[in-house]
């Protein structure tokens, strides 16, 4: 019932953030985030290399990902019509 009015992906797409207009004057809001922690075990070499870079870093040429980019450019980018783990919170928002 919902339109679907954008959908913004960053150069990695590791998160989305859609909006749509499911009423006049409402917004539905959204912000999905790749959820790694399937590939990533707690304690692992994975983790504490991860957690030495804290975040992927942006840079205007390149990025240096926070995981290997396996991880990052293909099981958990969040692309059209793949199905993909996230973290995920919805909100409604009126104009």
């Amino acid at each position: 019932n919902s339109r679907e009015s954008s959908c913004v992906l960053n150069d990695d797409v590791d998160s989305a953030l859609p909006c749509a207009t499911p009423a006049a004057e409402l917004y539905e809001i959204s912000v999905h985030i790749a959820d790694v922690s399937h590939y990533v075990r707690a304690g692992s070499a994975l983790d504490a290399a991860a957690a030495a870079r804290a975040t992927s870093v942006y840079l205007v040429d390149r990025v240096v990902p926070m995981l290997p980019r396996p991880l990052s450019e293909r099981a958990c980018s969040l692309v059209p019509n793949a199905d993909r783990l996230t973290v995920s919170v919805s909100w409604t928002m009126d104009a």
